[in-house]
């Protein structure tokens, strides 16, 4: 006899199944059945791709859920099975399932229930409650009294008692009592079983699952009797189980099946009114708020501006959007007044001018050429997208107006969900099997970071496959990854995406209760999207930020007026820096390839940026060489035909955007924009069959237009080489606004540009000392934590100084900078036992005043670290003696002044000194352990890195460097070698020890020690690296103090002497060494000898470069 599973779990109903919805569906069609439910436990989280899923597979979906009722009178709680007889059902498991997500509950009252039960049939599996101990007690009335209360409430034939196959004698007994009770008393039984995964051999996979959420130990041989029996029987083995006993509780599954027939209706666009405004139609409203801006933001005679309008406007109306746009326009009206900064525009929304007259972008698409049909296409019914970027702290804010505005029932953020991916998944496993260190990590070494699934690891890997193999325990381990992979773990809030409904959203989706009063979708974006609500994203853009607070101090401490609007883009200072790469911190453009990219291409125009965000992409790359050998005239710009020069000539010849794609349709084929975007979306996708009725249409629609076949296929085959290289012009035309924008607060704000940047990182450590050390090029110093010019955030100070923020120094957290900043209100602090008499000890503790110390936080006040760090506990006595305590006045009135009484000590060496102030502050601030040698180094001949960097790419050299950072790898032939950090006062840079060297030196090699070495600096992977041959530790003394003999003497020229002076520090840089440079000059009849920093070796290129430069007679060596 046929039979239908009405009570399936998956993977949503949270740790509690190893099903995906896939697997369910793919079980369900390899045993032969023709329906299956879905009931996962108080939500409907699958409902969707379940629905899909099984009409693909030619199976009924049975869309249920698995809730508890409270019985109101007994305050007990019954398990039952709800599923949706049709479209109806499926809207009351939807109010159902929010009800009880949203109350906080896992269960809903029998009372609350029944208003929502007509089109549910209603399943109470008798062995997962209380009346199956009924039963076995032989307890019938007791039993009645409770089926009762339901049958009573419920629709007639709409209630069942879900009855379990039995296992043994005594369950074979019970379930003779049920059937002799349904008879006598007329209750409808129908056969379950409860299912949580596939195969009857899948139990070990849920029994360590069950392990693993309740963070208990797992192993084969605990008792896991409680694990079996939830497999996805096969109709034979139920029918095995009942058919004899009691055939009708198979029967009762088919009928029940037979009853489900839900039908969603997807497709339909359900799109929220705006409110109406001044009695006007939306439609009325969009068009008079666009054509009142078309008179500020274009001249009047702008004929080009007006019909562009017109035909936006007309196509927006066409497809009823003209409600998204006025939603839009309102919630970006709110941001403004609030002064929340929001992104130039995201997307292809950027090329719409209706967009722009709104001012929901600040991109002009007739300035810039883009097209809005890329982003709204009438030959294409999709839904309109506009993303918007708000800086990341201020976003919330948006979102909540939104919410108030529409209604909290209207609008809720999208569910994503956490799933168990391959590397979190065996690190799970690891440790519930515990299995031992050593094999974890060699398993964890041998998985790469991003793999396809563990199946392919494995198949990748023979080395890991043999290993595995060796172990029965890994074996097992890899057995139940498989099962478990994939699986959702938990749910969490999507980024950025917001829907919005014309109706309570829980009359269409199922919502959960989410944060700060907004529910959230219980559906993920792609099911509401199909669905047909409209999402909108509020992106949290960090740049937006960094902007916001560098003009906030830009207008407090030197411009009240200044704004981005006044920003050229034409900027020769921004150019500039563009040009050298400067670009650390600049949204988009501060990888270490970008800066290569930037200083090979010298960007002279904002076109410049964009074309480089555009192709600065895997695929496109390959054409960077060629936009700029073009751009700098080495390469000449050729077209297939003239007329796509107007197309291309603003990236020299290369396709570039998707946009250019258009229009090349639309000149060459006659295709209008709209059809031109699909000929771009179908090409893109490469198929054969498509690519071939595409061809025939473009090359007819060439001819029609005059051109000829060849230079029809041409194009042709050209737009469809380039179909998957080609970007978003309008993206990157917003995007590049922000570069641009934050390139040109660098040039021009340098000092407010990175006290903001090193603020939003201020408890990154290493982002701060990679951002301080770019300072240097814009001659900033970064000045010491103090405890009287400190504060939460880096501040500026003077000109061209930083001051470090408190926030950087390890261990002190934001409440005691908060007692520290309220402490100071009254005044500077005069003392360390000033400071401890006026700030709560119980917040600022020991530790954090060790810290401090060690910061260099208390070095103003005149004592050095060393006797502050010994003085400490008294401070603390006499603070806690004659201080406040826990925020209450001090036993003495008015205030009180104590002599600070010191334990003078021996200062620290300064090595000592800057060890611990690397150790707080991730950094060296106050000085460099290299600082101190630095002349001497550099009379032998040692350049700095930053110097190494300019001009020896390349050459073999020496340095002395601090090694600040050690990772040590194994090749494929199993050797050790390292990468590490090197560093010095001046820069940084990567070094690699290959294994040879690395024998060598492996049992001294360590962080923050000084090192001699020799080796050549190497570009690899766009980064320099000195590949080391020679390392041996730094002996200050190793250099000889004997006076070097020889002397360069050169005589200046009757020219500009500083100019002289440069070139020579240039000669000195390419080829130092030990040997004084001491200079004529004729002009001021004076003879010096220059500083170390001119001292050179003087090689033959050395003397030729300098006879080039001086003159043979006036350049001479000398013993």
């Amino acid at each position: 006899m046929d039979f239908v599973h009405l009570e399936v779990h998956s993977g949503f109903s949270f740790m509690e199944s190893t099903l995906t919805i896939n697997k369910i569906v793919k079980g369900a069609k390899s045993k032969g059945f023709s329906a299956i439910a879905l009931t996962d436990n108080h939500v409907l989280h699958g409902a969707i791709q379940f629905y899909n899923a099984c009409h693909q597979a030619g199976i009924k979906p049975i869309i249920g859920m698995k809730t508890s009722i409270m019985v109101e009178d007994t305050q007990t709680q019954y398990q039952v099975i709800l599923l949706a007889q049709n479209y109806d059902g499926y809207k009351q498991l939807i109010k159902l399932s929010s009800i009880i997500s949203q109350n906080d509950q896992s269960y809903i009252s029998l009372t609350d229930f029944i208003p929502y039960s007509q089109h549910l049939n209603v399943i109470l599996p008798i062995h997962q409650s209380s009346l199956y101990f009924y039963f076995m007690g032989n307890q019938v009335n007791e039993a009645r009294s409770i089926v009762s209360l339901f049958t009573s409430q419920l629709p007639k034939g709409q209630f069942y008692l879900g009855i379990k196959a039995y296992r043994n004698r005594e369950e074979f007994q019970v379930i003779q009592l049920m059937k002799r009770f349904c008879e006598e008393f007329g209750f409808e039984p129908v056969a379950i079983q409860d299912v949580r995964y596939g195969n009857e051999s899948d139990y070990l996979a849920f029994d360590c699952l069950q392990a693993m959420k309740e963070g208990k130990r797992w192993s084969l041989q605990k008792d896991m009797t409680n694990s079996k029996g939830f497999q996805m029987s096969s109709a034979e083995d139920m029918s095995k189980a009942f058919q004899e006993e009691w055939p009708e509780v198979l029967r009762n599954t088919l009928k029940i099946a037979n009853q489900s027939d839900v039908k969603l209706p997807f497709g339909k666009l359900m799109l929220p009114t705006f409110p109406s405004q001044d009695g006007l139609t939306s439609e009325q409203l969009l068009r008079k708020l666009c054509f009142d801006s078309l008179k500020s933001k274009y001249e009047e005679q702008n004929e080009r501006a007006r019909k562009r309008l017109n035909h936006e406007l007309n196509v927006i109306q066409q497809m009823n959007f003209s409600d998204y746009f006025l939603i839009v326009w309102d919630f970006m009206r709110f941001a403004r007044e609030q002064e929340i900064l929001t992104g130039p525009g995201r997307g292809s929304a950027a090329g719409s001018i209706v967009a722009y007259l709104l001012d929901i972008t600040e991109v002009d698409p007739i300035r810039y050429d883009l097209l809005f049909e890329r982003f709204l296409n009438p030959e294409r019914m999709n839904m309109p997208d506009i993303d918007i970027d708000f800086s990341d702290h201020r976003r919330d804010e948006v979102i909540e107006y939104v919410h108030a505005k529409y209604g909290h029932d209207r609008v809720a953020q999208i569910i994503t969900f956490g799933t168990f991916g391959t590397r979190s998944l065996l690190r799970e496993l690891i440790k519930t099997m515990g299995i031992d260190d050593q094999d974890a990590k060699f398993l964890l070494r041998s998985i790469p970071q991003q793999p396809s699934s563990i199946s392919v690891a494995l198949q990748d890997s023979p080395e890991l496959t043999k290993y595995v193999q060796q172990s029965e325990k890994l074996k097992m381990l890899f057995k139940i990854a498989v099962k478990l992979e994939g699986l959702p773990r938990h749910h969490s809030t999507h980024a950025a995406g917001v829907v919005l409904s014309e109706t309570p959203l829980n009359e269409i989706i199922p919502v959960l209760k989410g944060q700060r009063e907004i529910s959230l979708t219980q559906y993920p974006m792609a099911d509401l999207e199909q669905i047909g609500l409209l999402k909108m994203d509020f992106l949290g853009l960090r740049n937006l930020s960094l902007m916001e607070q560098i003009l906030r101090r830009i207008q407090y401490s030197h411009s009240k007026t200044f704004s981005f609007e006044q920003i050229p883009f034409t900027d020769e200072q921004t150019f500039h820096l563009l040009q050298a790469g400067y670009t650390t911190g600049v949204f988009q453009l501060e990888s270490a390839g970008m800066k290569k990219v930037l200083k090979d291409l010298k960007p002279t125009q904002f076109e410049d940026v964009v074309a480089v965000n555009a192709l600065f992409r895997p695929g496109p790359m390959e054409f960077i060489p060629n936009y700029i050998d073009r751009k700098h005239g080495r390469e000449k710009v050729s077209y297939p035909h003239q007329d796509l020069k107007p197309i291309l000539e603003k990236t020299y010849g290369v396709l570039v955007y998707q946009e250019q794609i258009m229009q090349i349709a639309n000149q060459f084929a006659g295709y209008s924009l709209g059809e031109a975007d699909l000929l771009r979306r179908a090409v893109s996708k490469k198929k054969k069959e498509v690519l071939e009725a595409e061809k025939e249409k473009f090359i007819s629609g060439c001819l029609k237009k005059g051109y000829p076949q060849d230079v029809a296929n041409e194009i042709y085959d050209w737009i469809v080489a380039f179909a998957n290289y080609g970007f978003n012009r309008s993206h990157a035309v917003a995007y590049s606004m922000v570069s641009y924008r934050l390139a040109y607060l660098k040039a021009h704000y340098p000092s407010y540009f990175f006290a903001a940047l090193l603020s939003s990182v201020s408890y990154d450590q290493d982002k701060v000392k990679q951002y301080s050390r770019e300072t240097k090029n814009f001659s900033l110093k970064i000045l010491s934590p103090s405890i009287n010019q400190s504060h939460g955030v880096f501040t500026v100070e003077g000109q061209n100084s930083i001051r470090m923020a408190l926030s950087v120094i390890k261990g002190v957290g934001k409440q005691a900078i908060d007692a520290i900043l309220e402490a100071r209100k009254k005044g500077p602090f005069r003392s360390l036992f000033d400071f401890c008499q006026r700030i709560p000890l119980k917040v600022v503790n020991r530790t954090v005043i060790e810290s401090l110390i060690l910061a260099g936080a208390f070095d103003e006040t005149g004592k050095h670290r060393a006797t502050l760090l010994a003085s400490i506990d008294q401070a603390i006595e006499q603070g806690e003696l004659f201080g406040g305590i826990d925020d209450q006045e001090s036993f003495f009135s008015g205030e009180l002044f104590l002599e600070s009484s010191y334990t003078e000590t021996e200062p620290f060496p300064l090595l000592k000194v800057l060890s611990f102030e690397k150790e707080v502050l991730g950094m060296y601030v106050s000085s460099h352990p290299l600082s101190t040698f630095r002349d001497k180094l550099r009379k032998n001949g040692y350049l700095p890195i930053r110097q190494l960097k300019v001009n020896q790419v390349g050459k073999k050299v020496k340095g002395v460097v601090a090694i600040q950072s050690v990772k040590v790898i194994r090749t494929k032939r199993g050797d050790q070698m390292a990468f590490v950090t090197l560093g010095d006062e001046t820069d940084e840079m990567e070094g690699v020890i290959f294994p040879n060297l690395y024998r060598d030196i492996n049992r001294w090699l360590d962080e923050e020690i000084l090192i001699y070495l020799e080796g050549k600096i190497e570009m690899r992977n766009e980064r320099l690296q000195w590949n080391i041959q020679h390392a041996q530790l730094f002996e200050p003394d190793q250099f000889k103090t004997e006076e070097v003999k020889r002397r360069m003497y050169i005589q200046f020229l009757d020219k500009n002497e500083r100019q002289q002076l440069q070139f020579l520090q240039q000669v000195a840089t390419e080829y130092p060494g030990n040997v004084p440079v001491i200079v004529h000059s004729n002009r001021k009849h004076e003879t010096y000898q220059l500083t170390s920093q001119y001292n050179v070796n003087p090689n033959h290129e050395c003397m030729k470069k300098l006879k080039n430069y001086f003159g043979n007679d006036f350049v001479v060596l000398k013993q």
